[in-house]
Order: C-alpha cells, then structure tokens, then sequence
C-alpha cells in the first residue's frame, strides 16, 4: 500500500508532469545505526514513480565515499535536490508538514524557481562569502515548512548560499550543539539564528544588514532578526 491515496498520487504526479525540468533526488542511507533510512527511501520511491520527470539516485553514505564527500553530506537520511542547483540539502525524514516542504522542492527546482525581488537581488550582489544556512524543523510544526523553503528558495537565488533542512527530533545532538528548543529555528554559520517564518524578502534583507558582523573575528551570537530597521 502507497503512502498516498490513488487520488493524491494522481495530483502530484500531474504536478510533477507539469514541470519543465527534470529533478534527480540523491539520497543517501546506510543499514545500520540509521532510524529513519529506510522511510525517507519509501518516501522518495513513491514520489518517484509518479512521474519520469523524478528520478531517484540511490548511494551508500558507507560506500559510496567519494560522493558523499562530493556532495558534503554530513549525516544520514540525507537527500539533495538536484535541479536548478545541488545547494538544498534535506537530513532526516521528510514526514508530517515536512513532506509538503519536499513537495515544493522538488516544483521549485523542477521549475527553476528562485527567490526574487529587489532584496533578494541586493544579497546576492553584496554577498562576498560562501554561507550555510540550518532550519531545524519537525513533522508537527505547521510553520516549519515556509521556513525550510524560504532557505532553500535563498540558495537557490546565489551561488554562495548553501540550506541544510534538518528533522530536529532525528538529531538531537546536533539540535543540543544549536540550541534547539523550539522550531523552526534557523542559524546562519553558527552566529545568526532566529526562530519562527519569515518571507525570502525578509530574510534577505536582514542577511544583507548582516554580513558586514559575520565578516567580523568573534564568536559571538546575535539574532538575525535584529539587524533588520524597526519597520522592516
């Protein structure tokens, strides 16, 4: 039994149809000391049998090591979405509210669909460094999902911006080391954080304001939001 009704099977494999570009998911897995491997490949199996616009790449993450290496894949369930570009990166199960996030990752790349707007568009000509941008979410967080894509839709509008969606509750150290109490919450190269969903225009615009205090020595750590002008 799939894990979509025959009528939602239907409508996203329409929807995958309909998209103009090819997307290839990498997934990358293990047997062993990985929980939610072998959900996250019924996931994207499924999804991948609705439609030949979505293929499914299979890879050792214990084998496979010149790719994972390649590819910077850190922890396992991972997959890449791999269309526009190879800079969204998911770990964990993509399950709950998450599987409507991978959903619009895998139409966004399909389409080629990137952040847009004067904001966005300033980032990207001020951004002078490489920058990796976490969101931990859960499957029970119903506002994760616009976060998640707000990252994801930022790295694929710049070449410098990489996004690491990460399923909280699947890696609690790694939720521990970032100070995860609530979600979603972002954090740009271990310095900049904020909880909660803003729009790609918003974000930009505070990561524009921020990046002369990420190029800074230090290590100290301020919210995001609070580079932003009060009626931003």
């Amino acid at each position: 039994m799939g894990l979509l009704s025959a009528a939602d099977a239907e409508k996203v494999g329409r929807l995958f149809q309909d998209m103009p570009r090819s997307v290839t998911l990498r997934l990358y897995t293990q047997r062993l000391n990985c929980e939610g491997c072998l959900d996250t490949e019924r996931i994207l199996d499924e999804l991948a049998g609705l439609s030949d616009k979505v293929k499914l790449e299979k890879l050792n993450a214990l084998t496979d090591t010149d790719r994972r290496e390649a590819d910077a894949v850190e922890f396992v369930p991972a997959f890449i979405v791999s269309g526009a570009n190879d800079r969204v990166r998911f770990y964990g199960t993509p399950s709950g509210y998450e599987f409507s996030t991978l959903l619009t990752l895998i139409t966004d790349a399909g389409a080629g669909i990137a952040a847009a707007g004067p904001d966005v568009d300033a980032l990207v000509s001020a951004l002078n460094r490489d920058l990796r941008i976490r969101v931990f979410v859960t499957p029970t967080c119903p506002h994760c999902p616009r976060a998640a894509v707000a990252a994801a839709r930022l790295a694929a509008a710049s070449p410098g911006i990489r996004a690491e969606i990460v399923e909280a509750e699947e890696f609690p150290a790694l939720s521990m080391r970032y100070s995860v109490q609530g979600v979603p919450r972002t954090v740009v190269e271990d310095r900049l954080f904020f909880e909660g969903a803003v729009p790609e225009t918003v974000f930009a615009k505070a990561l524009t304001a921020a990046l002369p205090f990420l190029s800074e020595p230090g290590a100290e750590v301020r919210d995001l939001l609070s580079f932003l002008e009060p009626d931003a």
